[in-house]
């Protein structure tokens, strides 16, 4: 008897928690998208052709790299914009931007180091950092993609909703904090990358590149690509 008392505790347990489980599921459903409550990005326009030391090189863009099918990145992303830009000494930075309005916990963006090995890279010297802009302190992630020849050091960082993050863990769990708000953030990938076999040279670049390109985009306008940074 005590037995058979012990077996249904647990089913009623169990039901109990199945039941509960699911109501869960759906009260935390995010389904508000402030996205959709804000006037358009347009990625072509809010990053200008030139700026300072730096001019648009117009048929260069095919160096940047994107691994991934059309048909996947539009799953995640709207808008995407693929730059190349060059400076007087020669110095040449691949932008790559991709935006997206709804970026649900389980929708994750390009990252370069699931990217990059996607497409026959090998990832190496990932580490996180900081680039101290004028309109303040950027969180950001630096790694090197290596294939063949070519060495790559990239610097990139994710923005979900108004928090920027670096790498997978962060991402995750800005998505979930969004989630349990009720809203649907939206989302961009900023990623600057060079070709050299210099990469701490390069990195010196691509943080020149940023505090320039950063200063030159809109103040309204910035919020898109950096979030609401602490000065």
């Amino acid at each position: 008897m005590i037995s058979m008392n012990k077996s249904k505790i647990a089913s009623l347990a169990l039901g109990v928690l199945m039941v509960s489980s699911g109501f869960l599921a759906v009260v935390l459903t995010p389904t508000e998208i402030p996205a959709d409550q804000q006037a358009r990005i347009d990625l072509d326009t809010l990053v200008p052709k030139e700026f300072g030391d730096w001019k648009l090189e117009p048929f260069n863009a095919g160096g940047i790299v994107n691994p991934e099918v059309k048909g996947s990145l539009e799953k995640i992303y709207s808008q995407t914009l693929a730059r190349t830009y060059v400076n007087k000494q020669g110095d040449r930075i691949m932008l790559s931007i991709a935006y997206g309005g709804r970026q649900k916990a389980d929708l994750q963006a390009h990252r370069p180091e699931i990217c990059y090995a996607s497409g026959g890279f090998a990832i190496d010297k990932k580490t996180k950092t900081y680039v101290d802009t004028t309109v303040g302190r950027l969180p950001v992630m630096q790694l090197v993609a290596k294939q063949g020849v070519r060495n790559e050091p990239i610097t990139y960082w994710v923005r979900v909703g108004d928090s920027l993050t670096r790498g997978w863990i962060e991402q995750k769990i800005t998505a979930i904090g969004y989630g349990l708000t009720g809203k649907v953030p939206d989302g961009v990938l900023v990623r600057i990358s060079s070709i050299s076999n210099d990469e701490q040279g390069s990195y010196l670049v691509q943080q020149s590149f940023l505090r320039t390109m950063l200063q030159a985009v809109r103040s309204e306008d910035r919020v898109w690509l950096v979030g609401r940074l602490d000065s």
